[in-house]
């Protein structure tokens, strides 16, 4: 009797054994077309940032410099904090694209004083973050960035803008981002600002904006992280550099100061990599005798 159940149940074993590989290998492929996906998703979210960043570059070369500066500046401050993956993703798009809501004002007024300022270019710098952040609505998955970059101007104190939130109701990726833009805007000053500041200057202020402009915690954090790299901006202009004429500057080497045309006007921010795209339009500049030569970038060991 035993033998004959065995003989009928043989059958059915069979069938789970094989039914268990048929899921088994299902599975696999769900996950391999699942990775695919996720690579494709990351190489499309990597292509619009790429190209955003050129957009910006195109129309204000010193907010593009900018924005890939704060944008190393605060995964580096992420780091410190021990943020996560995710976390220093969304803050970096947030560093390169915070101030992509200024590109409607032209960038000859960029650092004009306030007080000089028309009423709608005063209404387009108070709204800025806010025209930022609904440009970025178009990704999803930005959902931490835009949280970020409509609160990069709000004050530890309420005094700013545009919600005039106060404290910890100010996101905390908003609170991180506001203290790197801040150290990095008032570093890289481009020539025609009205005053420009030095490394000390800016870390002064920085102290003095503890508990008013800036979380006091975080502004301790990010003296202390300067402090422990040497408390230089660790800029490429501190970096060994050579002057090159543009009929001889390559591609994929790193500007160490501003390229300027004639009206004394950035045409690329220092921090720039140099693509093909960036070279040709200079080199064409230059025939029409339109910038200023030679350019300065960071030596190639040094890069």
């Amino acid at each position: 009797m035993e033998t004959q159940e065995l003989l009928r149940s043989a059958p059915r074993d069979v069938e789970a054994i094989d039914l268990a590989n048929r899921l088994a290998r299902q599975t696999q492929q769900l996950e391999t077309r699942n990775a695919e996906l996720m690579q494709s998703a990351t190489r499309t979210l990597a292509g619009m940032q790429a190209l955003l960043c050129n957009i910006v570059d195109l129309y204000n070369p010193h907010l593009g410099g900018h924005g890939r500066r704060v944008a190393a500046l605060v995964v580096e401050f992420g780091e410190a904090l021990k943020l996560g993956p995710q976390t220093l993703q969304a803050l970096r798009a947030a560093g390169l694209f915070h101030d992509l809501g200024m590109l409607g004002l032209r960038r000859e007024r960029l650092y004009t004083p306030w007080a000089e300022l028309s009423e709608n270019e005063r209404s387009l710098m108070l709204s800025h973050p806010e025209i930022g952040a609904s440009q970025l609505e178009l990704v999803p998955e930005w959902a931490l960035t835009r949280a970020a970059v409509v609160a990069h101007h709000e004050r530890w104190d309420g005094s700013g803008f545009p919600d005039h939130l106060a404290r910890d109701a100010i996101p905390y990726a908003a609170r991180v981002l506001s203290i790197c833009d801040t150290y990095d805007e008032m570093l890289h000053k481009p020539a025609a600002a009205p005053r420009r500041f030095s490394e000390d200057e800016v870390l002064e202020h920085l102290r003095r904006q503890r508990g008013r402009q800036h979380d006091p915690e975080l502004v301790d954090r990010f003296l202390d992280m300067l402090a422990l790299r040497g408390g230089g901006a660790g800029t490429v202009a501190a970096r060994p550099e050579v002057a090159v004429m543009l009929d001889r500057v390559p591609e994929g080497v790193r500007l160490s100061r501003d390229i300027h045309n004639r009206a004394h006007m950035v045409l690329l921010a220092k921090g720039t990599l140099l693509r093909q795209a960036h070279v040709l339009r200079l080199r064409a500049l230059r025939d029409e005798h339109a910038v200023i030569e030679p350019v300065y970038v960071v030596a190639p060991d040094a890069a």
